[in-house]
C-alpha cells in the first residue's frame, strides 16, 4: 500500500513537471514613449536568453499599434529588422507607431510565442 501511495507521488510530480511551460528563451522589455510632436509609440527591445533565437515577429496590441519595421528609414534599401536571429544576450529593438500605449505584446519566435500584457 505504501509503494502505491509513493508510486502515485512519483508520477503526480512527474506529470506536474512535464505540464511547466518552458521558460521563454527571450526577454522582452517594453516602453511607452511621448515622440516630440506629441504623439504616443512604443519601443519593444527583445533580448535572446538562449544560444540562438531567431525574433519572427513582435505584435503589439493586437495589430493596433503599427511596426516601423524598416532598418532604414526614408531610404531606397528596403531591409527590414525581423525577422532577426540573435545570438545569447543580443537584443533587436522595434519601435509601433499609432499613438499607442502597450496593453498587450506578443513575441513569435522559431521557439515559440510568448505573450505579455500590462495595465
Amino acid at each position: 500500500m505504501k509503494f502505491k501511495h509513493m508510486l502515485v507521488s512519483a508520477l503526480l510530480a512527474l506529470s506536474a513537471q512535464a505540464l511547466a511551460e518552458p521558460a521563454p528563451p527571450i526577454k522582452v522589455e517594453t516602453s511607452n514613449q511621448v515622440h516630440p510632436a506629441g504623439t504616443r509609440y512604443v519601443t519593444v527591445v527583445v533580448t535572446a536568453l538562449d544560444n540562438t533565437v531567431k525574433v519572427e515577429n513582435i505584435d503589439v496590441n493586437r495589430g493596433n499599434c503599427h511596426i516601423a519595421n524598416q532598418k532604414y528609414l526614408y531610404s531606397s534599401n528596403k531591409e527590414t529588422i525581423l525577422p532577426a536571429t540573435l545570438r545569447y544576450g543580443q537584443s533587436v529593438e522595434v519601435s509601433f507607431y499609432n499613438n499607442c500605449v502597450a496593453s498587450e505584446v506578443v513575441v513569435t519566435t522559431d521557439k515559440g510565442a510568448w505573450r505579455y500584457t500590462y495595465n
